[in-house]
């Protein structure tokens, strides 16, 4: 689970920092990837970051 936790919220914290560069220069595809990386931290980071501090205290 710990590894899950933070493969996840590496790849999409950068893959949302990533789509704020993209969103600053003006490039195409960046409200894809901004939405797809808050989707992604949001539906699979933020619940297995719960479970695993959730486990992690019991």
């Amino acid at each position: 689970m710990k590894k899950l936790v933070f493969i996840s919220g590496a790849f999409f914290m950068s893959l949302t920092l990533l789509s704020v560069l993209f969103k600053l220069l003006h490039l195409q595809g960046a409200a894809t990837l901004l939405a797809s990386g808050i989707c992604g931290l949001a539906i699979i980071f933020i619940p297995a970051l719960a479970k695993y501090l959730y486990d992690k205290i019991n």
